[in-house]
């Protein structure tokens, strides 16, 4: 493989980052959810395809954006809100060990019918962040290129599926999200660029409060937190500048999409078709999931679904966000389930489903 050069890299990057945009908006035209990510996710896909030497992207860049959507949600979530969820902890509970149940389920199924071996399978399956999954990886002696593409296989197609149903499904917007994003209620210049300078402190502190204490998915949630602590005290009123969200969403989505190349997909060959047919029955169970959620908590169907589904945290909150579904309950599901598979995850792989395939 040819390394570009710099300045080649320089308008590989400016090229593709101006599709990216272009691609962003004409989602967003078409009223898509999350169209910022979708679209840029879409294009990187095909140039990673159609260019295999292309740069990769800076880990520090996906790890700011992050860190961005992380503080950003934390807007989005009224802290008194937050003990109400209380309440539902049985329906969320079991929807979490449901969905995880089946995940090793598929992983199972998956490792029978296939040459992969139950470790790659399994962590391949596990709808947990996909980096995670892939560092999971590594100690557990599973496939890290397989349970890299299954990750992201199954990432793509949830989080357009997603997008997708939160366009199309009736439900009712949630007015506190879009209140929170409101930028308009300020209307003094120099509060806002308080308001901007505090945000980005808290951030910083936040994601490396989150890597120091070893927190899963510590750029997005270490914000996260640190943003929800800051809103408790009424102290300051965190927000973005124009922009800023933006950027952050078509970096995630470009990041994702470049993670496909001919050489993985080559690689794996035959393989694919199970592995697309596996994620949507996962998808589909998810989705029965949800609608148990929905009944269980009184919340809208897509409030349930987003909560249930297989994809990418981050990636789902933009979408929620976007659409104004029930950002709490969902993030308080996708959360516990991360959470849950970072723990109990290397354990079964290990002992459960056997270390030797």
């Amino acid at each position: 493989m040819v390394t570009m050069n710099k300045q080649h890299a320089i308008s590989w990057w400016f090229c593709l980052g101006m599709i990216a945009i272009a691609a962003g908006m004409l989602m967003q035209h078409l009223r898509l959810p999350g169209g910022y990510l979708i679209g840029p996710l879409l294009v990187a896909i095909v140039a990673g395809l159609i260019r295999p030497d292309h740069p990769a992207l800076a880990t520090r860049i996906l790890l700011a954006a992050q860190a961005v959507i992380g503080m950003l949600l934390a807007t989005g979530i009224q802290p008194g809100i937050i003990s109400g969820i209380a309440a539902y902890w049985m329906p969320v509970l079991l929807m979490v060990c449901i969905t995880l149940g089946i995940s090793f389920i598929a992983g199972i199924v998956l490792a029978r019918i296939t040459p992969l071996s139950r470790e790659t399978a399994t962590l391949g399956t596990l709808p947990g962040g996909a980096t995670t999954m892939i560092a999971i990886s590594m100690s557990a002696k599973a496939d890290t290129r397989m349970v890299a593409l299954m990750q992201y296989i199954r990432l793509v197609l949830t989080v357009v599926s997603a997008a997708v149903l939160a366009r199309f499904i009736p439900h009712t917007i949630n007015t506190t999200v879009h209140s929170a994003l409101n930028l308009s209620s300020h209307p003094i210049l120099l509060d806002l660029w308080i308001s901007y300078l505090v945000t980005a402190l808290i951030t910083l502190a936040g994601a490396w409060l989150g890597r120091s204490i070893h927190l899963p998915a510590a750029a997005l949630l270490g914000p996260l937190l640190a943003g929800i602590a800051i809103r408790a005290t009424g102290l300051f009123t965190l927000s973005w500048p124009p922009g800023v969200a933006k950027a952050a969403y078509i970096i995630v989505g470009m990041y994702v999409g470049l993670l496909f190349d001919r050489a993985s997909l080559l690689q794996a060959g035959r393989l694919i078709p199970v592995m697309i047919i596996n994620t949507l029955v996962l998808m589909a169970t998810c989705a029965v999931t949800g609608k148990m959620l929905s009944v269980m908590t009184g919340s809208s169907y897509l409030t349930g679904y987003l909560a249930t589904t297989p994809g990418g945290m981050d990636s789902i909150a933009v979408i929620a966000m976007a659409s104004g579904a029930d950002i709490t309950l969902i993030l308080t599901t996708q959360m516990l389930r991360l959470l849950s598979i970072i723990i109990m995850g290397p354990i079964l792989a290990r002992y459960v489903l056997g270390k030797n395939s």
